[in-house]
């Protein structure tokens, strides 16, 4: 059995690499170098050197076909769906992925080890286990994700909350090179208990066969491809790749929940209470609906963790409703004309900014 709270580098790690999401630390030793290199593209805004002594998540991650006898013989299953079976023991918690990988993260000592069959694989299995341990860290912090895209102008924030495929990043798009904005995030911006928005900008993501990669077709040659267990291929950029910069934070913000409409022209635009705003907020923000990370790196199976997500719910809340407290609400109905729908959200960010 493989022993997180002992993980020995070994001649074939090829590389070390080091983010920092604002406090949150992670150290990654890992044999493919590809996949390194993937994640210093879909997290280079947080690249950064060693952390020291102090490091919140250390993970060492190999190529293998070793993955039936990662976990101990005889352990009964704590939880289990299409993705994944999940196992506890203690204070570690082995994810099996049904025959192409086994992730091994011990809580007390926040080292995790990943074994996988492929590169694909081990790239997205990384990818949200760092997200989600970053998303909880930043929870007990009063530091809340958003699902929903956001961009800055003067001293303006704009953050639109659609569903999912509902036109985010198609919206987002049109701002990367956009004279007088700045980035916040395509996906995820943050928010804190003062209702603030800092920027979290990841790499930006686009599905296959989209309007949106005609719009990103001169960045064709710096794309490179995110193949997804469960939702299939999707197409990345480098958000530093764009010439606008990343935003500073914010505190005067636009809020609107993008609602579709099957019709062609421009969209219209409808101011709302805040009242009717925080359904919402309630839905992309506090329960976090579409949020980039896996329950099974999120939740812990100790009745200590029980009691800290529900502190955590308060704490979304207080932070949901701060941030209505700063905010001018609305409604914009997009229609099937995606260059409208950009001019008519450019257009109400404008007039507060």
């Amino acid at each position: 059995m493989s022993k997180v709270g002992s993980i020995e580098a070994e001649d074939r790690v090829l590389k070390k690499i080091f983010f920092n999401f604002y406090g949150f630390s992670v150290k990654l030793e890992i044999e493919s170098e590809r996949v390194a290199e993937l994640l210093k593209k879909d997290f280079s805004h947080f690249e950064s050197k060693a952390p020291g002594d102090r490091c919140n998540l250390s993970i060492s991650a190999k190529v293998s076909e070793e993955i039936e006898n990662k976990i101990p013989e005889g352990l009964p299953a704590t939880k289990q769906n299409t993705r994944a079976m999940t196992f506890d023991k203690g204070n570690i918690r082995y994810n099996y992925f049904y025959g192409q990988a086994v992730s091994i993260i011990n809580y007390r000592s926040n080292k995790m080890e990943v074994f996988a069959k492929n590169e694909s694989f081990m790239h997205e299995i990384l990818y949200l286990a760092i997200l989600s341990r970053e998303t909880k860290f930043h929870d007990a912090k009063g530091l809340h994700k958003l699902h929903a895209f956001g961009v800055s102008k003067g001293d303006t924030a704009i953050l639109g909350m659609m569903n999912m495929k509902g036109g985010k990043t198609t919206l987002f798009s049109y701002f990367l090179n956009e004279s007088g904005y700045e980035l916040l995030s395509d996906d995820t911006p943050l928010v804190n208990t003062k209702g603030e928005i800092l920027p979290f900008p990841i790499r930006l993501g686009f599905e296959l066969n989209s309007y949106t990669q005609d719009k990103l077709s001169e960045y064709r040659d710096k794309s490179y491809r995110f193949e997804r267990v469960e939702y299939g291929p999707k197409d990345l950029i480098n958000i530093l790749e764009f010439k606008n910069n990343i935003s500073s934070p914010k505190k005067k913000v636009v809020l609107f929940q993008g609602i579709r409409v099957h019709r062609n022209g421009h969209p219209e635009i409808k101011r709302i209470s805040k009242f009717k705003m925080l359904k919402y907020l309630l839905k992309n923000m506090v329960v976090g609906v579409g949020l980039p990370m896996v329950l099974e790196y999120y939740l812990e199976s100790s009745f200590k963790d029980k009691i800290i997500n529900l502190k955590t719910l308060m704490l979304r809340a207080i932070s949901a409703l701060f941030l209505l407290k700063n905010s001018q609400c609305y409604e914009v109905y997009l229609t099937k004309d995606p260059a409208k729908n950009f001019l008519g959200v450019k257009g109400l960010l404008d007039s507060y900014a």
